[in-house]
């Protein structure tokens, strides 16, 4: 059999993948060889290094954002109106914090009365049913009925208890006290947002359902473990997969009990737990083969260490090394940058 030439894609492939292992080639070349590079200390003895211990950074703090207070995505606990053309005499006025048990509305109108007959049919239908199901289970595992009718009933019975459930969430909120009258009372702590879609009562924003929203970077956000606001530290809860113009927005746990309302805005200072990040003097920061490097010092040697900038803090940096810190060069970093340079032409 004679051999297919190789198609143009599987070439293309082969092409890149040689590109990308050379780049991968060099970066550790490069790395490589910083690393194997050291300046004798003899040699800059009548350079003023002024070395210094790399303060270890439990957390790093990035550039400040903007943040505001909203309910987190699909969080917003909704209710519906079950009454046609009932009357609504609101008790409250939209963004009002609730207490448990506050009397939200008074519902007035022939469709009160209507809606708490029905439930009373359903009621007694859903009774009915129930007992059936357990007749009717036994009756299927014995073979005494078909397959066909048992599913059909299971069916029923399936969408007759959905359809309980969702008066029954009605009813933990809305109590009849009249034949035509009904009240919706708050049955737990929150802020009250009046709608103004006639087939929904409103909607309650519960403290657990509140957070702080940020939109942060794409190269940052993933790093993010925390949002400091003032003097108030919230977990980051959840971060969205969309990014927007180089951005992603990231949510706080719940801060609890707190006086402040819906989009209020703060500065929130972003924040991330790091191994190996230290905050270093802007001072000490180089760049060696396109490569962002610190000066780390013993005894007898210093040698660039690459690292990566994290963020800018008045006068120094975050930043993350591959490998531990532990006394660096704060001065004269130019000349150790000419030094290292002088070596490498050698």
């Amino acid at each position: 059999m004679k051999r297919r030439p190789p198609s143009n894609l599987t070439t293309s492939i082969k092409c890149i993948t040689n590109i990308l292992s050379l780049a991968l080639l060099g970066v550790a070349t490069a790395t490589n060889a910083l690393a194997a590079q050291s300046i004798a200390a003899e040699q800059v003895s009548n350079y003023e290094l002024r070395p210094q211990t790399a303060e270890t950074a439990e957390t790093v703090t990035f550039a400040p954002v903007t943040g505001r207070y909203q309910t987190t995505p699909g969080s917003v606990l909704t209710l519906s109106n079950p009454f046609d053309n009932a009357a609504i005499d609101y008790a409250v006025v939209d963004g009002q914090t609730l207490e448990l048990g506050t009397l939200i509305a008074q519902l007035n109108g022939p469709s009160v009365e209507h809606f708490f007959h029905r439930v009373d049919m359903l009621q007694e239908q859903y009774d009915v049913a129930t007992k059936q199901y357990q007749s009717k289970k036994r009756l299927y595992e014995n073979n005494a009925i078909a397959a066909d009718e048992w599913q059909q009933f299971l069916t029923q019975y399936i969408n007759l208890s959905d359809t309980m459930h969702d008066i029954n969430v009605v009813l933990r909120r809305v109590t009849q006290t009249g034949e035509q009258s009904a009240q919706l009372i708050a049955t737990e702590s929150g802020i009250w947002r009046t709608s103004s879609n006639s087939q929904q009562l409103g909607s309650l924003l519960t403290q657990e359902r509140l957070a702080v929203v940020v939109e942060i970077p794409m190269a940052q956000a993933k790093r993010i473990t925390h949002l400091q606001i003032n003097s108030r530290q919230l977990p980051v809860r959840q971060r969205e997969q969309t990014v927007r113009n180089g951005f992603v927005r990231v949510w706080s746990e719940s801060p609890g009990q707190v006086a402040w309302t819906i989009d209020q805005r703060f500065t929130v200072d972003p924040q991330a737990k790091l191994e190996n990040a230290y905050r270093v003097p802007a001072s000490a920061i180089a760049t060696l083969q396109d490569q962002v490097v610190v000066f780390s010092m013993d005894n007898s040697t210093i040698k660039a260490v690459p690292v990566e900038l994290l963020s800018l803090q008045n006068t120094h940096y975050f930043v993350q090394s591959a490998t531990s810190l532990n006394r660096i060069a704060t001065n004269s970093v130019a000349a150790l940058k000419v030094i290292t340079e002088e070596q490498e032409a050698q």
